[in-house]
Protein backbone atom coordinates (compact mmCIF):
# COMPACT_ATOMS: atom_id res chain seq x y z
CA UNK A 1 0.00 0.00 0.00
CA UNK A 2 1.46 3.46 -0.90
CA UNK A 3 2.42 5.36 2.22
CA UNK A 4 0.21 8.31 1.16
CA UNK A 5 -2.87 6.08 1.28
CA UNK A 6 -1.76 4.50 4.58
CA UNK A 7 -1.25 7.95 6.11
CA UNK A 8 -4.60 9.22 4.81
CA UNK A 9 -6.39 6.17 6.25
CA UNK A 10 -4.61 6.56 9.60
CA UNK A 11 -5.41 10.25 9.84
CA UNK A 12 -9.05 9.52 9.01
CA UNK A 13 -9.90 6.63 11.33
CA UNK A 14 -7.03 5.83 13.70
CA UNK A 15 -5.27 8.98 14.75
CA UNK A 16 -5.67 10.01 18.39
CA UNK A 17 -6.10 13.58 17.35
CA UNK A 18 -9.31 12.56 15.55
CA UNK A 19 -11.32 13.16 18.66
CA UNK A 20 -13.85 15.78 19.59
CA UNK A 21 -14.85 18.19 16.87
CA UNK A 22 -12.63 16.73 14.16
CA UNK A 23 -14.19 13.27 14.51
CA UNK A 24 -17.66 14.84 14.72
CA UNK A 25 -17.18 16.82 11.51
CA UNK A 26 -15.70 13.80 9.74
CA UNK A 27 -18.80 11.75 10.57
CA UNK A 28 -21.01 14.71 9.66
CA UNK A 29 -19.31 15.02 6.28
CA UNK A 30 -19.77 11.31 5.53
CA UNK A 31 -23.45 11.43 6.57
CA UNK A 32 -23.97 14.61 4.56
CA UNK A 33 -22.63 13.03 1.38
CA UNK A 34 -24.69 9.89 2.08
CA UNK A 35 -27.88 11.94 2.57
CA UNK A 36 -27.30 13.87 -0.65
CA UNK A 37 -26.65 10.75 -2.72
CA UNK A 38 -29.61 8.97 -1.17
CA UNK A 39 -31.97 11.86 -1.94
CA UNK A 40 -30.71 12.07 -5.51
CA UNK A 41 -31.27 8.36 -6.11
CA UNK A 42 -34.75 8.34 -4.53
CA UNK A 43 -35.96 11.49 -6.30
CA UNK A 44 -34.68 10.44 -9.72
CA UNK A 45 -36.03 6.89 -9.24
CA UNK A 46 -39.49 8.22 -8.36
CA UNK A 47 -39.53 10.70 -11.23
CA UNK A 48 -38.29 8.07 -13.70
CA UNK A 49 -40.90 5.63 -12.39
CA UNK A 50 -43.58 8.30 -12.61
CA UNK A 51 -42.64 9.02 -16.22
CA UNK A 52 -42.62 5.28 -17.06
CA UNK A 53 -46.01 4.63 -15.44
CA UNK A 54 -47.53 7.75 -16.92
CA UNK A 55 -46.32 6.71 -20.36
CA UNK A 56 -47.73 3.19 -19.86
CA UNK A 57 -51.12 4.55 -18.77
CA UNK A 58 -51.27 7.04 -21.60
CA UNK A 59 -50.28 4.47 -24.22
CA UNK A 60 -52.71 1.96 -22.72
CA UNK A 61 -55.70 4.28 -23.10
CA UNK A 62 -54.65 6.50 -26.00
CA UNK A 63 -54.06 5.23 -29.51
CA UNK A 64 -50.47 5.09 -30.70
CA UNK A 65 -51.59 7.06 -33.76
CA UNK A 66 -54.98 8.74 -34.26
CA UNK A 67 -56.62 9.81 -37.52
CA UNK A 68 -59.38 12.45 -37.45
CA UNK A 69 -61.08 14.67 -39.97
CA UNK A 70 -59.82 18.22 -40.35
CA UNK A 71 -61.32 20.59 -37.80
CA UNK A 72 -64.25 19.04 -35.98
CA UNK A 73 -65.47 16.92 -38.88
CA UNK A 74 -66.25 13.27 -38.16
CA UNK A 75 -64.87 10.55 -40.40
CA UNK A 76 -67.51 9.64 -42.98
CA UNK A 77 -65.53 6.61 -44.16
CA UNK A 78 -63.01 5.35 -41.61
CA UNK A 79 -62.12 2.34 -43.79
CA UNK A 80 -60.20 4.53 -46.26
CA UNK A 81 -57.55 5.71 -43.74
CA UNK A 82 -57.58 2.20 -42.21
CA UNK A 83 -56.67 0.69 -45.58
CA UNK A 84 -53.93 3.28 -46.10
CA UNK A 85 -52.51 2.63 -42.62
CA UNK A 86 -52.41 -1.13 -43.20
CA UNK A 87 -49.80 -0.61 -45.96
CA UNK A 88 -47.37 1.25 -43.67
CA UNK A 89 -44.66 -0.64 -41.72
CA UNK A 90 -45.14 -1.02 -37.93
CA UNK A 91 -48.97 -0.78 -38.17
CA UNK A 92 -50.58 -3.77 -36.44
CA UNK A 93 -54.30 -2.98 -36.44
CA UNK A 94 -56.91 -0.21 -36.52
CA UNK A 95 -60.27 0.46 -34.87
CA UNK A 96 -62.86 3.26 -35.20
CA UNK A 97 -64.25 4.96 -32.12
CA UNK A 98 -66.55 7.69 -30.88
CA UNK A 99 -65.80 9.72 -27.78
CA UNK A 100 -67.18 12.70 -25.95
CA UNK A 101 -68.95 13.95 -22.80
CA UNK A 102 -72.43 12.93 -21.73
CA UNK A 103 -74.55 13.71 -18.69
CA UNK A 104 -74.65 10.72 -16.38
CA UNK A 105 -77.66 10.34 -14.09
CA UNK A 106 -78.44 7.71 -11.46
CA UNK A 107 -80.71 7.51 -8.46
CA UNK A 108 -78.01 9.29 -6.43
CA UNK A 109 -76.61 12.23 -8.42
CA UNK A 110 -75.68 13.63 -11.85
CA UNK A 111 -72.30 14.43 -13.42
CA UNK A 112 -70.37 14.39 -16.71
CA UNK A 113 -69.12 11.08 -18.05
CA UNK A 114 -66.84 10.72 -21.07
CA UNK A 115 -67.59 7.68 -23.18
CA UNK A 116 -65.37 5.59 -25.42
CA UNK A 117 -67.63 3.92 -27.97
CA UNK A 118 -65.78 1.26 -29.91
CA UNK A 119 -66.16 -1.84 -32.02
CA UNK A 120 -65.36 -4.38 -29.31
CA UNK A 121 -64.01 -6.95 -31.79
CA UNK A 122 -61.54 -4.54 -33.40
CA UNK A 123 -60.72 -2.90 -30.06
CA UNK A 124 -59.16 -6.11 -28.74
CA UNK A 125 -56.55 -5.92 -31.51
CA UNK A 126 -56.06 -2.15 -31.53
CA UNK A 127 -55.49 -1.32 -27.84
CA UNK A 128 -54.72 -2.66 -24.36
CA UNK A 129 -58.15 -1.68 -23.08
CA UNK A 130 -59.37 -5.20 -22.34
CA UNK A 131 -56.55 -6.01 -19.91
CA UNK A 132 -57.73 -3.19 -17.62
CA UNK A 133 -61.21 -4.69 -17.21
CA UNK A 134 -61.55 -6.18 -13.71
CA UNK A 135 -65.24 -7.16 -13.79
CA UNK A 136 -67.00 -8.36 -16.93
CA UNK A 137 -65.53 -8.23 -20.45
CA UNK A 138 -65.63 -6.21 -23.66
CA UNK A 139 -68.47 -8.42 -24.91
CA UNK A 140 -71.27 -5.99 -24.01
CA UNK A 141 -74.65 -5.32 -25.53
CA UNK A 142 -75.78 -1.99 -26.92
CA UNK A 143 -77.63 -1.18 -23.67
CA UNK A 144 -74.67 -1.95 -21.40
CA UNK A 145 -71.67 0.08 -20.21
CA UNK A 146 -68.32 -0.63 -18.55
CA UNK A 147 -67.36 2.07 -16.04
CA UNK A 148 -64.19 3.00 -14.20
CA UNK A 149 -63.93 1.71 -10.64
CA UNK A 150 -63.32 5.18 -9.20
CA UNK A 151 -66.31 6.66 -11.02
CA UNK A 152 -68.57 3.88 -9.76
CA UNK A 153 -67.27 4.42 -6.24
CA UNK A 154 -67.81 8.19 -6.46
CA UNK A 155 -71.36 7.78 -7.72
CA UNK A 156 -72.35 5.00 -5.34
CA UNK A 157 -73.14 2.69 -8.26
CA UNK A 158 -72.77 -1.10 -8.34
CA UNK A 159 -72.49 -3.61 -11.16
CA UNK A 160 -76.01 -4.41 -12.36
CA UNK A 161 -77.41 -0.94 -11.58
CA UNK A 162 -79.20 1.07 -14.25
CA UNK A 163 -77.93 4.54 -15.20
CA UNK A 164 -79.12 7.16 -17.65
CA UNK A 165 -76.96 9.03 -20.18
CA UNK A 166 -78.13 12.28 -21.77
CA UNK A 167 -76.51 13.73 -24.88
CA UNK A 168 -76.63 17.11 -26.60
CA UNK A 169 -78.27 15.45 -29.58
CA UNK A 170 -82.03 16.06 -29.64
CA UNK A 171 -85.20 14.29 -30.73
CA UNK A 172 -88.78 15.53 -31.06
CA UNK A 173 -91.45 14.55 -28.58
CA UNK A 174 -94.17 12.13 -29.79
CA UNK A 175 -96.54 15.02 -30.48
CA UNK A 176 -93.83 16.83 -32.48
CA UNK A 177 -94.13 20.03 -30.46
CA UNK A 178 -90.99 19.79 -28.33
CA UNK A 179 -87.31 19.16 -28.95
CA UNK A 180 -85.87 17.14 -26.09
CA UNK A 181 -82.35 15.79 -25.40
CA UNK A 182 -81.67 12.22 -26.42
CA UNK A 183 -81.55 9.91 -23.39
CA UNK A 184 -80.58 6.28 -23.07
CA UNK A 185 -80.64 3.90 -20.13
CA UNK A 186 -77.73 1.51 -19.57
CA UNK A 187 -76.88 -1.39 -17.31
CA UNK A 188 -73.48 -1.28 -15.62
CA UNK A 189 -72.07 -4.57 -16.95
CA UNK A 190 -68.44 -4.29 -15.90
CA UNK A 191 -65.64 -2.26 -14.33
CA UNK A 192 -62.15 -1.28 -15.42
CA UNK A 193 -59.11 -0.07 -13.48
CA UNK A 194 -56.15 1.57 -15.23
CA UNK A 195 -54.48 3.16 -12.21
CA UNK A 196 -54.98 6.56 -13.89
CA UNK A 197 -57.42 8.49 -11.70
CA UNK A 198 -58.70 10.63 -14.58
CA UNK A 199 -59.78 7.63 -16.62
CA UNK A 200 -61.01 5.53 -13.71
CA UNK A 201 -63.21 8.37 -12.44
CA UNK A 202 -64.52 9.94 -15.64
CA UNK A 203 -64.73 7.39 -18.46
CA UNK A 204 -67.10 4.64 -19.57
CA UNK A 205 -67.03 2.14 -22.46
CA UNK A 206 -70.01 1.43 -24.74
CA UNK A 207 -70.45 -0.17 -28.16
CA UNK A 208 -69.70 1.75 -31.33
CA UNK A 209 -73.31 1.56 -32.48
CA UNK A 210 -74.48 3.10 -29.22
CA UNK A 211 -71.97 5.96 -29.48
CA UNK A 212 -73.06 6.72 -33.03
CA UNK A 213 -76.69 6.88 -31.92
CA UNK A 214 -75.95 9.09 -28.91
CA UNK A 215 -74.14 11.61 -31.11
CA UNK A 216 -76.42 11.21 -34.16
CA UNK A 217 -73.47 10.22 -36.35
CA UNK A 218 -75.22 7.61 -38.50
CA UNK A 219 -72.30 5.54 -39.89
CA UNK A 220 -69.63 8.16 -39.16
CA UNK A 221 -67.08 8.01 -36.33
CA UNK A 222 -65.03 10.61 -34.48
CA UNK A 223 -61.63 9.04 -35.12
CA UNK A 224 -59.61 5.99 -36.08
CA UNK A 225 -57.06 4.58 -33.65
CA UNK A 226 -53.97 2.76 -34.92
CA UNK A 227 -51.84 0.30 -32.96
CA UNK A 228 -48.13 -0.09 -33.72
CA UNK A 229 -45.66 -2.85 -32.94
CA UNK A 230 -43.24 -0.16 -31.68
CA UNK A 231 -44.61 2.99 -30.05
CA UNK A 232 -41.35 4.84 -30.72
CA UNK A 233 -42.05 4.51 -34.45
CA UNK A 234 -45.15 6.72 -34.12
CA UNK A 235 -43.55 9.85 -35.68
CA UNK A 236 -42.44 7.92 -38.77
CA UNK A 237 -45.86 6.31 -39.18
CA UNK A 238 -47.51 9.71 -38.69
CA UNK A 239 -45.43 11.30 -41.47
CA UNK A 240 -46.00 8.42 -43.90
CA UNK A 241 -49.73 8.23 -43.23
CA UNK A 242 -50.23 11.99 -43.49
CA UNK A 243 -48.53 11.97 -46.89
CA UNK A 244 -50.73 9.07 -48.02
CA UNK A 245 -54.02 10.58 -46.81
CA UNK A 246 -53.50 14.21 -47.76
CA UNK A 247 -54.84 17.39 -46.13
CA UNK A 248 -58.39 16.07 -45.64
CA UNK A 249 -57.20 14.13 -42.60
CA UNK A 250 -55.31 15.01 -39.45
CA UNK A 251 -52.83 12.41 -38.12
CA UNK A 252 -51.58 12.71 -34.52
CA UNK A 253 -49.42 10.54 -32.29
CA UNK A 254 -49.80 9.76 -28.60
CA UNK A 255 -46.87 12.15 -27.99
CA UNK A 256 -48.69 15.01 -29.73
CA UNK A 257 -51.70 14.51 -27.48
CA UNK A 258 -49.60 14.58 -24.30
CA UNK A 259 -46.58 16.69 -25.26
CA UNK A 260 -47.01 19.32 -22.53
CA UNK A 261 -47.43 16.66 -19.83
CA UNK A 262 -44.24 14.77 -20.67
CA UNK A 263 -42.31 18.00 -21.24
CA UNK A 264 -43.29 19.13 -17.75
CA UNK A 265 -42.13 15.82 -16.25
CA UNK A 266 -38.76 16.06 -18.04
CA UNK A 267 -38.28 19.68 -16.96
CA UNK A 268 -39.12 18.87 -13.35
CA UNK A 269 -36.68 15.96 -13.39
CA UNK A 270 -33.85 18.18 -14.63
CA UNK A 271 -34.67 20.94 -12.13
CA UNK A 272 -34.75 18.51 -9.20
CA UNK A 273 -31.41 17.00 -10.27
CA UNK A 274 -29.85 20.49 -10.40
CA UNK A 275 -31.23 21.48 -6.99
CA UNK A 276 -29.98 18.30 -5.35
CA UNK A 277 -26.55 18.65 -6.97
CA UNK A 278 -26.34 22.15 -5.48
CA UNK A 279 -27.09 20.51 -2.15
CA UNK A 280 -24.20 18.08 -2.77
CA UNK A 281 -21.99 21.09 -3.39
CA UNK A 282 -23.06 22.65 -0.08
CA UNK A 283 -22.38 19.37 1.70
CA UNK A 284 -18.94 19.28 0.08
CA UNK A 285 -18.06 22.42 2.06
CA UNK A 286 -18.22 20.20 5.15
CA UNK A 287 -15.37 18.19 3.65
CA UNK A 288 -13.32 21.37 3.27
CA UNK A 289 -13.90 22.36 6.90
CA UNK A 290 -13.12 18.83 8.11
CA UNK A 291 -9.90 18.58 6.11
CA UNK A 292 -8.78 22.07 7.15
CA UNK A 293 -9.20 21.08 10.81
CA UNK A 294 -7.27 17.87 10.15
CA UNK A 295 -4.48 19.85 8.52
CA UNK A 296 -4.33 22.26 11.47
CA UNK A 297 -4.29 19.32 13.88
CA UNK A 298 -1.53 17.55 11.94
CA UNK A 299 0.95 20.40 11.65
CA UNK A 300 3.61 18.44 13.55
CA UNK A 301 3.10 15.27 11.51
CA UNK A 302 3.26 17.26 8.27
CA UNK A 303 6.50 18.88 9.42
CA UNK A 304 8.02 15.50 10.33
CA UNK A 305 7.00 14.00 6.97
CA UNK A 306 8.51 16.96 5.13
CA UNK A 307 11.71 16.70 7.21
CA UNK A 308 11.94 13.00 6.34
CA UNK A 309 11.82 13.84 2.65
CA UNK A 310 8.15 13.76 1.74
CA UNK A 311 7.48 16.04 -1.22
CA UNK A 312 4.78 18.67 -1.39
CA UNK A 313 2.98 16.48 -3.92
CA UNK A 314 2.93 13.55 -1.46
CA UNK A 315 1.48 15.77 1.29
CA UNK A 316 -1.16 17.03 -1.10
CA UNK A 317 -2.02 13.48 -2.14
CA UNK A 318 -2.46 12.41 1.50
CA UNK A 319 -5.13 15.00 2.22
CA UNK A 320 -6.74 14.63 -1.21
CA UNK A 321 -7.08 10.91 -0.47
CA UNK A 322 -8.75 11.79 2.83
CA UNK A 323 -11.38 13.75 0.93
CA UNK A 324 -11.81 10.85 -1.50
CA UNK A 325 -12.23 8.38 1.39
CA UNK A 326 -14.86 10.59 3.07
CA UNK A 327 -16.68 10.91 -0.26
CA UNK A 328 -16.40 7.16 -0.99
CA UNK A 329 -17.80 6.13 2.40
CA UNK A 330 -20.64 8.63 2.12
CA UNK A 331 -21.40 7.63 -1.46
CA UNK A 332 -21.51 3.90 -0.63
CA UNK A 333 -23.86 4.54 2.29
CA UNK A 334 -26.00 6.80 0.11
CA UNK A 335 -26.23 4.30 -2.75
CA UNK A 336 -27.17 1.44 -0.41
CA UNK A 337 -29.75 3.51 1.45
CA UNK A 338 -31.12 5.21 -1.67
CA UNK A 339 -31.62 2.01 -3.66
CA UNK A 340 -33.20 0.21 -0.69
CA UNK A 341 -35.52 3.15 0.05
CA UNK A 342 -36.49 3.68 -3.61
CA UNK A 343 -37.38 0.01 -4.13
CA UNK A 344 -39.63 0.04 -1.05
CA UNK A 345 -40.92 3.61 -1.13
CA UNK A 346 -44.54 2.71 -1.84
CA UNK A 347 -44.61 0.17 1.02
CA UNK A 348 -43.01 2.72 3.36
CA UNK A 349 -45.45 5.47 2.35
CA UNK A 350 -48.45 3.16 2.84
CA UNK A 351 -47.16 2.24 6.31
CA UNK A 352 -46.80 5.91 7.26
CA UNK A 353 -50.23 6.75 5.81
CA UNK A 354 -51.88 4.01 7.88
CA UNK A 355 -50.36 5.34 11.10
CA UNK A 356 -50.57 9.10 10.47
CA UNK A 357 -53.47 9.54 8.05
CA UNK A 358 -51.30 11.79 5.84
CA UNK A 359 -51.47 11.00 2.10
CA UNK A 360 -48.13 11.39 0.31
CA UNK A 361 -49.38 10.59 -3.18
CA UNK A 362 -53.04 11.57 -3.79
CA UNK A 363 -54.20 9.67 -6.86
CA UNK A 364 -56.57 12.41 -8.02
CA UNK A 365 -53.58 14.76 -8.45
CA UNK A 366 -50.80 12.48 -9.70
CA UNK A 367 -52.90 10.23 -12.02
CA UNK A 368 -51.53 7.06 -10.36
CA UNK A 369 -52.71 5.01 -7.37
CA UNK A 370 -49.24 4.19 -6.02
CA UNK A 371 -45.79 5.76 -5.84
CA UNK A 372 -43.75 4.38 -8.75
CA UNK A 373 -39.98 4.01 -8.54
CA UNK A 374 -37.59 2.86 -11.23
CA UNK A 375 -33.92 2.65 -10.21
CA UNK A 376 -31.96 3.03 -13.45
CA UNK A 377 -28.32 1.81 -13.13
CA UNK A 378 -27.10 4.54 -15.50
CA UNK A 379 -28.64 7.22 -13.24
CA UNK A 380 -26.94 5.72 -10.18
CA UNK A 381 -23.59 5.65 -11.99
CA UNK A 382 -23.98 9.31 -12.99
CA UNK A 383 -24.87 10.28 -9.41
CA UNK A 384 -21.85 8.43 -8.00
CA UNK A 385 -19.48 9.87 -10.62
CA UNK A 386 -20.77 13.43 -10.20
CA UNK A 387 -20.62 13.24 -6.40
CA UNK A 388 -17.05 11.92 -6.46
CA UNK A 389 -15.92 14.62 -8.91
CA UNK A 390 -17.55 17.43 -6.89
CA UNK A 391 -16.17 16.27 -3.55
CA UNK A 392 -12.73 15.65 -5.11
CA UNK A 393 -12.69 19.21 -6.41
CA UNK A 394 -13.54 20.53 -2.96
CA UNK A 395 -10.70 18.49 -1.43
CA UNK A 396 -8.00 20.25 -3.46
CA UNK A 397 -7.89 23.46 -1.40
CA UNK A 398 -7.06 21.93 2.04
CA UNK A 399 -4.66 19.50 0.30
CA UNK A 400 -2.94 22.42 -1.45
CA UNK A 401 -2.79 24.33 1.86
CA UNK A 402 -1.17 21.35 3.63
CA UNK A 403 1.38 20.91 0.82
CA UNK A 404 2.47 24.57 1.15
CA UNK A 405 3.27 24.35 4.88
CA UNK A 406 6.92 25.05 5.79
CA UNK A 407 8.32 22.14 7.85
CA UNK A 408 10.39 24.56 9.98
CA UNK A 409 7.33 26.62 10.86
CA UNK A 410 5.34 23.43 11.49
CA UNK A 411 7.87 22.17 14.09
CA UNK A 412 8.77 25.56 15.61
CA UNK A 413 6.49 25.25 18.65
CA UNK A 414 6.52 21.45 19.03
Amino acid sequence: MPYELAAAWRYLVRSKSHKGFVAFFTILSILGVAAGVMLLIVVLAVMTGFERELKAKVIGMYAHVTVTGMGRDALADWRTPAAAAAKIPHVVSTAPYVTGPLLLGSWHRMRLLYIIATDTTLEREASELERYITVGSLDIADDQIIMGEQGVRNMGIRVGDRIQLTTAATVRSPDGRQVIPLQREFEVAGLFHTGNYEYDANYGIVTLKTGQELYSLSNRVHALKIKLDNVDAAPQVQAALQDALGPEYNVRTWMDQNRSLFSAVQMEKRVMFTILMVMIGVIAFNIISTLVMVVLGKMKEIGILRALGATRLSIGIIFTLQGILISAFGTLLGVAGGVAFALNIDTISKFIERHTGFTFFPSNIYYLDKIPADVVPVDVIWIVATTMVVTLAFSFFPAWYASRLDPVQSLRYE
